[in-house]
């Protein structure tokens, strides 16, 4: 089993319905572990209702276990939301518990990690 990440994803599958990217910053911090920021901002003038902030979250939580089903066993991938205290996902965990509100964007930060399994 490989212990680096050997695997990335393009732009296009960061994108979301109905929102333009108004960040995007990749770090690799080492072979074992990456992250993706993202800046979700809406079409047009105006933020995100509630409502839209939930279809969002549950999109971007979706996209986190779609990734983790592409990648080796022992890559992780969790997303931190960063206008929510830094909440935290893993792949496929449980749905997400929060007090959604309006937004004029949202952050959110990818984290694949290599785990290693003994």
């Amino acid at each position: 089993m490989k212990n680096v990440i050997s695997k990335s994803f393009e732009i296009k599958d960061y994108m979301l319905d109905n929102t333009v990217m108004n960040g995007f910053w990749m770090n690799l911090i080492d072979r074992e572990k990456l992250t993706t920021e993202v800046v979700y901002s809406p079409v047009g003038a105006g933020g995100f209702s509630s409502d839209e902030i939930k279809r969002l979250i549950a999109e971007i939580t979706g996209k986190c276990n779609n990734f983790k089903s592409q990648l080796p066993e022992n890559i992780n991938c969790e997303v931190v939301f960063k206008d929510f205290d830094d909440l935290k996902y893993s792949a496929n965990d449980d749905e997400l518990k929060f007090d959604s509100r309006e937004l004029d964007e949202i952050r959110v930060v990818y984290r694949f990690c290599v785990g290693y399994h003994i």
